[in-house]
């Protein structure tokens, strides 16, 4: 699964990386900490718009959504979309065809179950480079107000070997894009039957990790701080290697 994201990058830097613009009036702070859960605005890169880091918010809501009320309801349920069901699942269906978006971050957290015991872990790319999660969008129109509303969704998979051990009950990671299959995702003329080609584990070296402080456990402590991506030890701490 994919609900912690760290996107700690000054603005200037994010859009060269992506070579893609803020908005003028999308006032982006780079980020220790982002919840899922509190529906956070996040900076996107679509198919629609690839010159553009869009401003949108966590939690899926399908154009189908009938009232706001439906959609406070279902953004919880869209968080994440698995891979293996993008095409069945009537909240996902329509957007998997082509509404296709990076999620840009430079790294998430997962919690490792050893014993009774909780252990966060921060996982980053082994070149300290911005990954490119991939994700599916939709814009719905807010039947009240009229407002048209940006939302996203995170795309998972089984995990990766690594990913296994750290999360070690669901055991499933967010599809990280190498960024040759970035560009590929963002394609116009990309097939569905070639998803496969491009949404798979990527390889544990690519990655590193390393366990940090519990206050990133407390959803009650302020989880924005330089210090939820210090390394911290556990006498608990499994070898992952």
């Amino acid at each position: 699964m994919c609900f912690t994201l760290s996107i700690q990058i000054e603005k200037y830097r994010l859009e060269k990386l992506l070579n893609a613009r803020f908005k003028v009036d999308f006032n982006f702070e780079p980020a220790y900490f982002l919840s899922a859960f509190d529906f956070s605005i996040v900076p996107v890169k679509s198919i629609e718009n690839p010159g553009y880091l869009l401003p949108m918010q966590w939690g899926l809501i399908p154009q189908w959504t009938k009232t706001p009320n439906d959609a406070l309801d279902i953004r919880s349920k869209t968080l994440n979309a698995q891979f293996e069901s993008l095409f069945e699942k009537p909240s996902f269906r329509y957007s998997a065809k082509g509404n296709r978006c990076i999620v840009p971050a430079t790294g998430f957290f997962e919690w490792q179950h050893i014993g009774g015991k909780k252990i966060p872990w921060f996982i980053g790319l082994s070149n300290n480079e911005i990954m490119h999660l991939a994700g599916i969008y939709s814009t719905w129109a807010n039947t009240e107000t009229g407002e048209m509303v940006d939302t996203f969704s995170i795309i998972t998979l089984p995990a990766n070997l690594l990913l296994e051990k750290i999360h070690n009950t669901k055991k499933r990671m967010p599809a990280i894009l190498k960024p040759e299959n970035a560009e590929k995702w963002l394609d116009k003329d990309l097939k569905t039957s070639l998803y496969s080609d491009i949404i798979k584990p990527v390889e544990q070296e690519y990655l590193k990790v390393h366990t940090v402080s519990p206050i990133i456990s407390n959803p009650k402590a302020n989880r924005n701080v330089p210090e939820v991506l210090e390394p911290y030890p556990y006498p608990e701490q499994q070898s992952l290697f």
